[in-house]
């Protein structure tokens, strides 16, 4: 019997061992370490790295020999806030942009002295420029492009405009009286959003322009002279372009002055305007100071102030004329030096010189 009730006793003991947890029987528990989590990487950067200091910028593309490739934006602007969604942040346009450039954001509603160094008013505005600052290129405005392709391909063709440039102004500076070469450079530049440079070289293209049609109105006030030098077209022909060419101290204009103020001073029989045809004289001689022709302006200008009854002034003008060029050796000089004397021998007689 006892040993049965032993027996029992030991069963139980057994059973009750094996139902603890193990520590309990006095082992180490074994111990699971928790995997740690996987340490947070940052996320990969993707995009344009943008420099938000337009001076900073500027000094990096100067130490890597680099462009600057300038976002004007505003944080108000929908467009730019689209541009920044859909095309800054993609990596080939980032690769494109830092093959050449150093990128540069500038708020335009902080930096506003680099706002007036490229004259930007309205966002988003891209502007490329070299590293000292001077403009390659300047688009107002997205133009329409919202992917990166497009705007990879506005950065190829404004860089390779920019050599295209280069050589248009190098002709143009070869050829500086050649209208179609200035506005070359013009239109090359407008393109490029350069406007303030464009107008520069279309003033310079108006300029020669209006020289040439200047010019083309001279010959054929000169044509027509020889066949009808009375006529109204002629005379308003001839009103506008002698002081144009005067202005410009245009020789040219000399032969054709002479020639209608002999019309106007002696040949317009009841109306004929001596004075004004002085005043011509004296055009030439303030404009011509050491012309060849000097003394026949000045032998002119006295006997139109004498036809116009200014007798005082004419014989004045012609004993200083007379005075001035005694010495003189040149036989056309010594032509119009006897009319002289012979005028203030007519006058100082009481006579009429014509």
């Amino acid at each position: 019997m006892r040993w049965i009730i032993a027996s029992l006793a030991l069963t139980l003991a057994c059973a009750g061992l094996a139902a603890q947890d193990p520590a309990d029987r006095g082992q180490i528990k074994p111990t699971v370490e928790a995997k740690p989590d996987a340490e947070a990487k940052p996320e990969a950067k993707t995009g344009i790295q943008f420099v938000h200091d337009f001076a900073e910028a500027q000094k990096t593309a100067e130490e890597k020999k680099l462009k600057l490739f300038v976002v004007f934006s505003t944080s108000w602007c929908g467009p730019c806030k689209k541009l920044a969604a859909e095309v800054w942040s993609k990596d080939e346009v980032a690769l494109r942009v830092g093959k050449d450039f150093v990128a540069a954001y500038v708020d335009g509603d902080k930096d506003k002295a680099t706002c007036r160094k490229y004259e930007v008013s309205a966002y988003p505005t891209i502007v490329l420029a070299n590293a000292d600052g001077s403009l390659i290129s300047k688009e107002v405005g997205t133009g329409g492009r919202f992917t990166a392709e497009a705007w990879i391909d506005w950065i190829d063709k404004q860089l390779g405009g920019s050599d295209r440039l280069a050589g248009i102004i190098k002709a143009a500076a070869d050829k500086p009286n050649d209208a179609a070469a200035q506005r070359a450079v013009a239109d090359q530049l407008y393109s490029a959003g350069r406007k303030k440079e464009a107008a520069e070289y279309y003033a310079k293209a108006e300029k020669l322009l209006e020289d040439e049609l200047l010019l083309i109105k001279l010959r054929k006030a000169e044509a027509m002279m020889d066949r009808a030098k009375s006529s109204p077209e002629v005379s308003e022909l001839l009103n506008e372009v002698i002081p144009k060419l005067i202005a410009k101290k245009d020789e040219r204009v000399v032969a054709i002055t002479l020639n209608f103020a002999n019309q106007v001073g002696r040949l317009a029989g009841k109306d004929n305007d001596p004075k004004r045809a002085r005043q011509m004289m004296l055009d030439l001689i303030a404009a011509f100071p050491e012309h060849k022709q000097m003394v026949e302006f000045r032998c002119q200008a006295g006997m139109y102030a004498h036809m116009a009854g200014d007798n005082e002034v004419g014989l004045a003008e012609m004993r200083k004329i007379a005075e001035d060029y005694k010495d003189s050796t040149d036989e056309t000089t010594k032509i119009w030096v006897d009319r002289c004397k012979r005028f203030i021998a007519t006058i100082e007689g009481g006579g009429k010189y014509r």
